[in-house]
């Protein structure tokens, strides 16, 4: 039997697609899609259930770079709340072409002097233990922050477990690189991590 479709419902069923796979503001959808790349709306990391709070673009002179993800334990818009709680978060950075190991790190190190001028030597040097697991990313390749309360920052690259790195004090300064008061890729990448 041949089912055929009107007009009005073809439209629907794309208009419905587009409501599916592009969330409103303030809400969520399955995923979220930018610059090609998917970041899923979720993520389970042992017990804990951590949600998409926010995607961001980073371009230079109109080149994009990198997409990031910031998943929380729960939505929220204020920076200064994600980094003084200790609760669950991840960070994922998804290159979109080749960036440099001296680039990257160049980058972790200007965003720790940035928004963590008082860090300890002992997070200076794991921030040097960073980028010793640090190589060049092609297109594709992403690195992965895991901060679980109790079990220090997990580091993933390219899909392969590089070390942890403990305490929250770390935690905090990588992900104010992206969300501190001095964000390296910029404010307006900040507030799309937030939500904003």
């Amino acid at each position: 039997m041949r089912v055929g479709f009107t007009r009005t419902a073809i439209l629907s069923l794309f208009a419905l697609a587009i409501t599916i796979s592009v969330p409103s503001p303030g809400q969520h959808a399955h995923a979220a899609v930018l610059s090609g790349t998917t970041m899923p709306d979720s993520v389970r990391i042992d017990q804990h259930l951590l949600r998409l709070n926010g995607v961001a673009l980073y371009s230079r002179l109109g080149i994009p770079i990198l997409v990031a993800g910031l998943w929380l334990d729960h939505r929220e818009t204020d920076a200064e709340k994600i980094l003084r709680s200790d609760t669950p978060r991840r960070y994922v950075t998804h290159f979109l072409r080749h960036v440099g190991a001296k680039r990257i790190c160049d980058a972790w190190n200007k965003g720790l002097q940035a928004n963590t001028p008082s860090a300890s030597a002992s997070v200076r040097e794991q921030f040097h233990t960073l980028c010793s697991w640090t190589r060049d990313f092609r297109s594709g390749d992403e690195i992965t922050v895991t901060y679980i309360p109790g079990r220090s920052s997990m580091v993933d690259m390219g899909g392969v477990r590089q070390g942890i790195l403990p305490g929250k004090e770390f935690a905090d300064a990588y992900f104010a690189c992206a969300i501190g008061p001095k964000p390296g890729p910029g404010e307006k990448f900040k507030k799309h991590l937030l939500g904003l």
